[in-house]
């Protein structure tokens, strides 16, 4: 049967801080905890390479998301009563409730309990996550999923292709000014499930770029604003003063949050700073040069 032991979960971790073992088990998403305090994991960004003609791509400046920071406390505990990992919102009164202090008998079924505690990089453990008791000589159970990163969320909620309006469309005429400008959704809300967490992702598009080919031309070539501009009212304008064929690429800006939700997260769930995401697109375009002809007389 477990115990309550009398002192605080932060004197017994300061007893064992000497001896504790905190190497998380494997497949722990890649973090090497050092102490509660925890460290984080980060998940790398999408790809920065341009995206070809016709095609898109999406690449992602965010922070580091929370993540389970797997932990062997090396506290005894009562292994008979434990079934894998158990989600919780408040870890201190579980590992109280689980724990065996100093005077009393050894578990009938000794093991120690390891946790997988949320941190937040922005705020710092949260006291949610996982809880199991490990038998002594026993391999720690399979470790539930991670929270989604913000590329995931990003990948997921960004399915849409935004198209190149040029004007003149079909092909750009050297000394005529090219209209651009952008079509599409300027923010949305989204409802997902990601990993078996509930995802509600709020995003905004806050920046538009046009790339006009301009790695060969000298010149202005590359134009942001923030503003999508119009067919009537366009949100940039350039004029080619040389023809051949270029790339055009298009890039919408986007930031938002989210908040996640599901098991081992806090009561409420935990805000997620998704930081900026680029979505681009590209189209191939050609520029003929007009000349007037010269009549004599």
């Amino acid at each position: 049967m477990s115990r309550r032991i009398v002192r605080s979960l932060s004197a017994v971790l300061i007893a064992l801080a000497a001896t504790a073992v905190v190497s998380p088990p494997a497949g722990a998403q890649g973090c090497t905890p050092i102490d509660r305090s925890g460290t984080t994991c980060r998940i790398g960004d999408g790809s920065n390479s341009p995206p070809a003609p016709g095609e898109r791509s999406v690449s992602t400046e965010s922070p580091p998301g929370p993540t389970f920071v797997w932990l062997n406390l090396l506290i005894p505990c009562e292994a008979a009563t434990s079934g894998g990992w158990t989600p919780l919102t408040d870890l201190d009164s579980a590992i109280f409730d689980l724990s065996f202090g100093p005077g009393v008998a050894d578990p009938v079924e000794p093991g120690v309990i390891w946790i997988g505690e949320l941190v937040d990089p922005a705020t710092g453990p949260t006291n949610s996550g996982y809880l199991s008791c490990v038998g002594a000589g026993e391999a720690v159970p399979a470790l539930p999923p991670p929270p989604p990163t913000a590329d995931e969320i990003w990948g997921a909620a960004l399915t849409f292709e935004p198209q190149v309006n040029l004007d003149p469309y079909v092909r750009g005429l050297t000394g005529l000014e090219t209209h651009m400008w952008y079509e599409g959704p300027l923010s949305d809300s989204v409802s997902l499930s990601l990993n078996g967490y509930g995802v509600t992702a709020t995003i905004a598009a806050v920046e538009f770029r046009w790339d006009m080919g301009g790695a060969s031309r000298e010149g202005v070539h590359s134009y942001a604003t923030a503003e999508p501009g119009s067919a009537a009212s366009p949100a940039a304008l350039h004029t080619y003063s040389q023809p051949g064929a270029v790339v055009v690429i298009h890039e919408i800006v986007w930031a938002g949050s989210a908040v996640l939700t599901g098991p081992g997260l806090p009561a409420g769930g935990v805000v997620v700073d998704l930081g900026t995401a680029t979505l681009a697109t590209a189209r191939a375009y050609d520029v003929i040069e007009v000349r007037t002809p010269v009549v004599n007389r």
